[in-house]
């Protein structure tokens, strides 16, 4: 590289300061435009747990890897923040945990080191416990894994103001400065035996000087990237040889080195965090410095972990004490204590006069927590090297396969991982190891008891049973059932690990131990407190209110009931705001969704849509859309948002202002590329429309209010709920990494379900579906278009003429032309109808006819038998679709209720639930006993005849 010498002698200077060589900075140099790779190629990841039951193929996947990453990039994200000795390359941790776990799974590694196990957990979005007896571990871990916010840079910055000042002091002055710091400083000077011989005044007075700093302006996570900063550069501003040669070499440093370097360091770090902190935001690491020998059972409830990965110390080969034995006394620890619990250190194998036995009888005891923590029929990877004792070698692998057999572990398999020359130990007994070992364990699937909590909240009765009937389809052998107490089982493996997938109980205990909370709890709670009430409106689901919707919770159980496994195809044809398709993507399914109204499809692409936008690009938005709003008190006359033929509709239902604000608010939400975005802003913006409108918000259907509105908070709503979801937002991304398994996009669309051609183009086969749970139109019960018809209008631009259509088409509509009632009550009465319908459908329908005809109703009574004839025709026809899809032995839940009608002066009781299970019978579905469930209805006017009493019906395909 050409430059002047300058130049060449500055940069070395800056290079000195950071302890770098000029090969490594210009690596650093083209990371930053060209990101390294983070060994996320491979085979295929699991779905779900039953793929990692097939040991076979579980072997065969891990020995179709190449384990020698030879020309592999160790350095990405924040793997080489902090040196440390022996660490393995991330990409053995990162093949291992996306071949071996699922999303959300917990991965322990009992010798965490550096943290390497848990920066690939955190970043494959798996939870991580890493134990170290070196207190150094779990401070280089907690930074490698954190999610840098702007609540660590303010300290931070604070600090290196700080220390700026010092540096700018300092400059120039001798050894009376240096004398003075370590003077005034005295109580950060650790008790380092000879520490005149490894530190040189300078250095042992802007040391302390930095622990003094660090303490006074940082706290937590900011005291620890201090703190990591500074760990950094002791053993390079000390007068040790190197990072691996522990012999004193005098360094007289110029006042203020050790401070300029720190200073360097602190960039160096918080520039690396900065850039990882997006890809390691969301998922939990902890981090236990103890002894893996016995500290695990302490720290971790048994069968609680789904993998272990672990390259434990090689025997009679490093000596991490003595590597790290200046950084240990200057953040406050005796060296000397970690090394006497060192398995496998050299100096301690020497001191001792022990061998290979004193390593056995450590790693057995390993052994034993390890398969305490371990879940029946998961897996936990050893990656070890031979060992060399008086030249003798012993095999690591082998002898710790006995060990494991005696445990309880089978042994799955032993792979060789070739090393390369240069990737081998800088520690002379480890140099001959040409080759490593990948030890691999699986603990038996043995059956294991399981207690599960019932929810803080009273449940319904038919919650009561739908809590049993998920636990069985989850495969948890349920009998008996005492309500609202705790339920007891067994299970193995898939059961054991769809514990954590149970909507109706708080939390599970394996084997009588600690409770863990099951992933519903945790969306509706976080990790706190269970509320007394459930939250139907957890993460999305609050996002815009929608007429006749089924809570969350009762979808996810019916789902959870069905049987089916992560990666499902689940199947919702009427799908509404998308309560189903949102569950699906929260639980690992294979989710699609389909609604003939507009504004439906538009809030379910909304809701499951933003999920899946990056977490920083999202906060972004909202911030910039808030500080627009805050910013904004004149609104111009303009309409360049709304289609010229709307407008007269627009100007007759919003005042003048209001559509001034309206128009100037879905202006700046149009100014996003990212249309996920944009949906999410628009369905928030739709949600106040009503409040803004001269409709009476009270009112199902449209009525004006009684007070016309001249103006209204259109921005001040709009910003209170978009700050509202955002706050369910973050709660919901605190969450995000304890989703058991994969989350798949939904596919969300406007259109019909009635159709083949329609649910053929949306990529669905015939016999593909596993499950379909929804909740269809009721008859005649809700007038969907026209009770959000002005959102229809506002927000997606569509006029009345269009709509008035759109009502007419949706299934159960109460919309309906002379003409075509004319039409469908000859189809009713004619000879051929049963041939459409079944013979009771027929004959209740007909029975309707007649008695209104003979009293002479009026319109609305006397189209209510053409009506109903239209609403049960079109629900065959989707259950003809239905039908064709499913998979043999899958199940579709229909959730609905009946309703009535005036016969005279009495009310008739139109059976809808039993009508669609006499059409779904007809169909050749096997039909099985309905739940009867109870529902709520809003206070809303004209609801006093509202539905009270539903039904869950299940079909089940032959």
């Amino acid at each position: 590289m050409e430059t002047s010498n300058v130049r060449k002698a500055a940069l070395a200077e800056q290079l000195d300061l950071q302890g770098e060589s000029f090969t490594s900075w210009l690596e650093h140099q083209i990371d930053e435009f060209v990101p390294a790779a983070s060994g996320t190629g491979g085979p295929r990841s699991p779905t779900c747990v039953s793929d990692l039951l097939a040991t076979s193929d579980v072997i065969k996947t891990l020995r179709s890897i190449d384990w020698a990453f030879t020309d592999e990039d160790t350095r990405y994200l924040t793997h080489d923040l902090h040196p440390y000795p022996a660490k393995f390359p991330p990409q053995i941790p990162a093949k291992l945990i996306s071949a071996l776990s699922l999303p959300g799974d917990v991965v322990m590694d009992p010798f965490g080191g550096s943290g390497t196990t848990a920066v690939e957990a955190v970043r494959l979005r798996r939870r991580a416990i890493s134990f170290d007896a070196n207190p150094l571990s779990a401070l280089v871990g907690r930074v490698k894994t954190l999610a840098i916010g702007e609540h660590d840079l303010a300290p931070l910055e604070e600090l290196r103001n700080a220390v700026d000042s010092y540096r700018a002091n300092g400059e120039g002055r001798g050894s009376n400065w240096s004398e003075g710091l370590i003077a005034k400083h005295s109580c950060h000077v650790p008790a380092i035996p000879n520490i005149e011989k490894w530190f040189c005044s300078a250095a042992i007075g802007e040391l302390a000087l930095l622990r003094h700093l660090i303490g006074q302006t940082t706290s937590e996570s900011s005291e620890d990237v201090a703190l990591l900063a500074f760990s950094r550069i002791v053993t390079r501003v000390s007068n040790q040889d190197s990072e691996t040669r522990y012999v004193s070499k005098e360094k007289e440093l110029p006042t203020t080195f050790v401070l300029r370097a720190y200073l360097e360091s602190l960039r160096t770090v918080l520039k690396r965090l900065e850039a990882a902190a997006p890809t390691l935001a969301g998922p939990v690491a902890n981090f236990v410095e103890g002894d893996a020998r016995t500290d695990i059972g302490k720290a971790v409830p048994p069968s609680s972990v789904d993998l272990i990965v672990t390259s434990p110390p090689y025997p009679n080969a490093t000596d991490y004490h003595l590597y790290h034995r200046f950084r240990l006394f200057w953040l406050g620890h005796d060296p000397r204590l970690f090394g006497g619990l060192e398995i496998g250190s050299h100096l301690k194998h020497q001191r001792n006069g022990t061998d290979f036995d004193e390593y056995r009888e450590d790693m057995t005891r390993v052994l034993e927590g390890a398969y305490r923590a371990l879940q029946p029929g998961r897996y936990a990877v050893f990656v070890v090297g031979d060992a060399v004792f008086k030249g003798e070698e012993f095999s690591t692998s082998e002898a710790l396969a006995v060990a494991a057999i005696k445990v309880g572990f089978e042994v799955t398999d032993i792979i060789d991982r070739p090393i390369h020359n240069t990737k081998r130990s800088f520690t002379q007994a480890a140099r001959r190891a040409r080759l490593e070992q990948l030890l691999v364990l699986q603990k038996p699937n043995d059956h294991v008891s399981v207690t599960f909590a019932p929810p803080a909240y009273r449940m319904w009765e038919y919650e009561e049973r739908l809590r049993a009937e998920e636990l069985r389809g989850l495969g948890f052998d349920v009998k008996a059932l005492d309500v609202g107490k705790p339920i007891a089982a067994s299970a193995r493996q898939p059961a054991l690990w769809n514990a954590r997938r149970a909507s109706f109980s708080k939390s599970y205990s394996i084997l009588d131990e600690d409770f863990q909370g099951t992933w519903q709890n945790i969306l509706e709670n976080g990790d706190s407190d269970p509320t007394k009430r459930k939250d139907p409106k957890y993460a999305t689901h609050g996002i815009h209110p929608y007429k006749g919707k089924f809570y969350p919770q009762l979808a996810k159980s019916l789902l959870n009931a069905s049987g089916v496994d992560l990666g499902s195809v689940v199947l919702d044809p009427y799908c509404g705001s998308g309560t189903v398709p949102l569950e699906g993507f929260l639980n690992g399914h294979r989710a699609y969704g389909v609604d003939m109204n507009p504004l439906a499809a538009k809030i379910a692409r909304a809701k499951t849509g933003i999920l899946q936008v990056d977490r920083s690009l999202v906060e972004g938005a909202i911030a910039s859309v808030l500080a627009a709003v805050d910013r904004q008190t004149q609104y111009q006359h303009s309409r360049d948002e709304f289609p010229a033929g709307s407008l007269a509709e627009l100007e007759s239902w919003f005042p003048p202002k209001v559509l001034d604000k309206l128009n100037w608010l879905l202006g700046q939400i149009r100014l996003f590329g990212e249309p996920r975005l944009v949906d999410f802003f628009e369905v928030i913006a739709s949600s106040v429309i009503r409040d803004v409108s001269q409709q009476e918000p009270s009112d199902l259907r449209i009525r004006r209010r009684k007070e016309p509105l001249e103006d209204a908070p259109v921005v001040e709503l709009f910003a209170a709920r978009l700050s509202k979801q955002s706050r369910r937002l973050q709660k919901y991304w605190r969450a995000a990494a304890r989703c058991p398994g994969q989350q798949f996009a939904p596919v969300i669309q406007e259109g019909d379900s009635r159709g083949r051609a329609f649910l053929d183009d949306m990529g669905l086969v015939d016999g593909e579906v596993d499950c379909v749970v929804t909740s269809p139109p009721y008859a005649t019960a809700l007038p969907y278009i026209d009770t959000d018809r002005l959102s229809i209008l506002a927000i997606l631009g569509v006029p009345s003429s269009e709509r008035s259509v759109l009502e007419e088409a949706l299934t159960g509509s109460r919309e309906i032309r002379r003409s075509v009632k004319n039409a469908l009550e000859i189809e009713l009465g004619s000879t051929s109808a049963s041939d459409s319908l079944p013979a009771p459908v027929v004959d209740t329908l007909r029975h309707i006819m007649k008695e209104n005809k003979a009293a002479g109703v009026g319109f609305r009574r006397d189209n209510m038998p053409a009506l109903l004839w239209r609403y049960f025709v079109d629900i065959k026809l989707t259950l003809r679709q239905i039908s064709r899809l499913l998979k043999a032995g899958g199940k579709a839940y229909y959730v609905v209720g009946d309703s009535k009608t005036k016969l005279g002066d009495d009310w008739f009781a139109i059976e809808t639930c039993r009508h669609i299970s006499e059409i779904a019978d007809s169909l050749g579905f096997v039909i099985h006993d309905p739940i009867d469930i109870d529902v709520t209805t809003e206070r809303m006017m004209h609801m006093k005849n509202s539905i009270t009493k539903n039904q869950v019906l299940i079909f089940e395909r032959p």
